[in-house]
């Protein structure tokens, strides 16, 4: 009975120890799962754009890139972005970047989902930019670049004007 009695702490704290684990564990699938709902979002927004939906990219962005940007604009923005790269032929995530208050928006967090993008015209890296809402992700931002920078510059840069209305509502650092 002494040896029952003297592991009984043991057996308690090991208890102890895998129920911190798993509440850890807990923890980061759901930071995952908010990570899942972010890329899923940017996704299906950077799909908008591939469909020539930049009316219903607008109206699902962010009240932040609303207030930035026009709808007739960004319009503008999307047609004359997929006229220099034309069509999507190929997409891959290749990351996310968490962007916390930054310069020029309102506090909060942001997130960059970056993709390796093949257009007809360019081999590019697009960048869709999320602000976390109430409601969840909400795309802010959205610009492609052409994966060579030399090649973007003797394209006059026509796969990501810098004048572009995202620009402003966009969180990447730009680098």
């Amino acid at each position: 009975m002494a040896s029952q009695s003297s592991s009984t702490p043991r057996r308690i704290a090991a208890g102890a120890l895998a129920s911190a684990m798993l509440l850890g564990a807990g923890m980061a699938m759901a930071q995952n799962l908010d990570l899942d709902k972010a890329v899923s979002t940017a996704g299906k927004w950077a799909a908008q754009a591939d469909a020539g939906k930049a009316d219903a990219m607008w109206k699902a962005s962010s009240p932040t890139m609303q207030k930035s940007v026009t709808q007739d604009n960004w319009t503008k923005y999307i047609t004359n972005l997929r006229g220099a790269v034309g069509n999507e032929s190929e997409r891959t995530w290749v990351g996310v970047s968490k962007v916390d208050n930054p310069k020029d928006l309102p506090p909060g967090q942001y997130l960059n989902v970056i993709y390796a993008t093949k257009f007809a015209k360019a081999m590019t890296v697009e960048t869709v930019s999320l602000a976390k809402g109430s409601s969840g992700w909400q795309p802010i931002g959205y610009i492609v670049r052409e994966a060579n920078p030399n090649a973007a510059a003797a394209n006059n840069g026509n796969a990501a004007p810098s004048d572009a209305p995202a620009q402003k509502a966009q969180p990447a650092s730009g680098k």
